[in-house]
């Protein structure tokens, strides 16, 4: 008698869990445009190749890049690149011994993400606030459209 009801609660939870609301995925456009507006920059800053000392994925759209003299970058891609999240590799392939906005990608495993825009941050809690305050001000524009 233990085990049905068991099983039933188990049921019950895993859908609830299902329903539970999902935090809001900004796209790639909204994010390029949040940026922009954010830091004043245009997106079209660039990183040698061969300074990119490590990454990290913050979304599946954005990728926190650090170069070797400490300076900081978000990468914006044009597309949702599933990929990145789970990557533990990938290759920065720019056209010159430059990785760019709007002419390079990133290729992990699971494929090739093109580069939309790039912002340049002197230190990583520049980026990151940036990239906080980036969400914010799209979750509140969302939040306001949806208001009735």
């Amino acid at each position: 008698m233990k085990r049905p009801a068991l099983s039933l609660v188990l049921l019950l939870a895993a859908l609830l869990s299902s329903c539970v609301a999902t935090r809001y995925a900004p796209t790639p456009q909204e994010m390029d445009s949040a940026l922009k507006n954010i830091t004043g920059q245009n997106g079209q800053a660039c990183i040698r190749q061969r300074d990119i000392a490590g990454f990290g994925t913050l979304s599946d759209s954005v990728v926190s890049v650090s170069d070797k003299f400490r300076g900081h970058f978000l990468l914006v891609t044009r597309l949702r690149c599933p990929g990145l999240e789970t990557s533990r590799a990938a290759l920065f392939e720019g056209s010159f011994t430059e990785f760019c906005g709007r002419r390079d990608f990133v290729n992990t495993r699971e494929g090739r993400c093109p580069i939309q825009s790039i912002f340049e941050f002197e230190t990583r809690a520049e980026a990151s606030a940036a990239h906080d305050r980036a969400e914010e001000s799209i979750r509140l524009a969302r939040d306001a459209e949806n208001a009735p």
